[in-house]
């Protein structure tokens, strides 16, 4: 069955247990979680002889020994896998890579190295599939059968980087051993945890289709600590748990923070709970010891960021604002921020804008109150976008498939465009592309009078 932490950890003080409970999601948010039912389990000074973490690689072949070896002084017994790879398939690689190229644009190189092995591993792939990439010659069946998704030069700088990372340290490529840990871990269950046992296991990433994750399902609890709400596509982290996670650390912290403040944390963090901790632990030491944190405090610290000039970049195309996105692009270049990337995240927002218009002229009848709530958006516009109609060419599936924030937003930048003027940007920035790669002008000059172009519907 499918939980929440607060609610199981209540279920386990009135003396309800589980032999098996799996955290998945958010790497960060399922190890807090994890923690939270250990210790409800098993009090604080009882777990040095009570909890075993064991590391899924090298010890999963005794699990059923550890989970029946009794504690020395009695009382619970607690067996903790984390990282579990048991769960990953070849169908969900897209969801590894993705992760990988999130955890690579918030500054985690490791954990984004992690799991592009363990999606090259599920694949198949071996050593000279990493020196391919690292030299940028993957093929387009590559992409997609081993990484899961199409070429793009968005995440061109990301696969290089930790692809000639992996070659240059020669870093160990996991066995495609999914089925094979999941079998360990089916047995154990079926085989029966004693009474005074629970096996805890946490993982980022987890086919659901899977026998393993039913018969946990079955047996156990599933808790998912997702930052999103897990549709395809989805780029931006779950508003409100980011709001809750900021407005907790900030209390902590005896301090107090604006709602705009918040917003301008939640739009410019990055894709995890542990990007997020980071970026406001760092908003907390720059406002020192005044007791209020303002959104002039979270543009001081977050403003130099890449992922915060590169959002502040594609938001001004969507508020169709020249000066703003001009100022982004610079302070990206300043940066020394590669094109080809910058150029395809352009190409990405005017794409989905393109998306975000169809809906408007095919659900919407081409309008939207700019200044709507997004609340009101969630109740009044979101039931207009599910709603079938005749020559519905799929445009507001695809926003669907995001969180509804970020097609809120969209869809406040469509109303700011015309169809036209949204192709005539995709021929633009074909047009500067081809400019990058042969004509010798200077780089920024092409990329500013591409956003004049496009802002300017030129």
């Amino acid at each position: 069955m499918a939980e929440t932490i607060q609610k199981v950890v209540s279920e386990i003080t009135r003396g309800t247990r589980h032999p098996v409970y799996l955290l998945h999601g958010d790497e960060l948010l399922s190890k807090d979680g994890a923690k939270a039912i250990v210790d409800a389990l098993v009090p604080p000074e009882q777990q040095t002889l009570n909890v075993e973490v064991i590391t899924e690689d090298r010890d999963l072949a005794n699990l059923p020994v550890r989970l029946r070896t009794l504690p020395l002084l009695g009382g619970s017994k607690v067996v903790v896998v984390h990282d579990s790879k048991a769960f990953v398939s070849k169908q969900n690689l897209g969801d590894l890579t993705k992760k990988s190229l999130q955890a690579w644009q918030a500054g985690d190189a490791e954990r984004a190295l992690r799991l592009f092995l363990q999606a090259v591993g599920a694949a198949g792939e071996g050593e000279g599939f990493l020196e391919r990439a690292g030299r940028g010659e993957l093929s387009d069946p590559e992409w997609e059968r081993v990484l899961g998704m199409e070429e793009n030069p968005e995440a061109e700088p990301w696969l290089r980087e930790i692809a000639g990372r992996a070659v240059a340290d020669g870093a160990a490529i996991p066995e495609a051993t999914g089925a094979g840990l999941a079998g360990i871990y089916e047995d154990a269950i079926q085989r029966g945890i004693p009474g005074n046992a629970s096996l805890v296991l946490t993982a980022e990433v987890v086919d659901q289709r899977r026998a393993l994750f039913k018969r946990i399902s079955a047996a156990g609890v599933v808790i998912d600590c997702g930052v999103r709400t897990g549709r395809t596509g989805e780029t931006q982290m779950n508003p409100d748990r980011a709001r809750e996670k900021i407005r907790e650390m900030v209390a902590a912290a005896g301090k107090t923070i604006a709602g705009d403040a918040i917003t301008s944390v939640v739009e410019r963090t990055g894709f995890s709970m542990r990007a997020l901790e980071s970026e406001v632990e760092k908003i907390l030491l720059y406002v020192g010891t005044r007791p209020a944190i303002t959104p002039a405090d979270v543009m001081e610290v977050l403003s130099n960021s890449r992922d915060s000039g590169i959002f502040d970049m594609t938001n001004a195309l969507c508020d169709r604002d020249a000066g703003r996105a001009l100022r982004a692009l610079r302070g990206l270049l300043a940066q020394r921020e590669q094109i080809p990337p910058t150029l395809g995240r352009i190409a990405s927002e005017i794409r989905t804008l393109i998306f975000a218009r169809g809906a408007l002229e095919q659900k919407l009848e081409g309008a939207l109150d700019p200044g709507m709530a997004y609340g009101t958006f969630q109740s009044r516009v979101l039931p207009r976008l599910q709603k079938k109609v005749e020559g519905d060419d799929g445009s507001a599936a695809k926003l669907l498939e995001m969180h509804p924030f970020r097609a809120f937003n969209l869809l406040k930048g469509a109303t700011r465009y015309s169809l036209s003027e949204l192709v005539r940007a995709l021929t633009a920035i074909h047009e500067t592309d081809l400019a990058l790669k042969s004509s010798g002008s200077p780089e920024d000059l092409l990329m500013e009078r591409l956003l004049i172009s496009i802002i300017g519907g030129e």
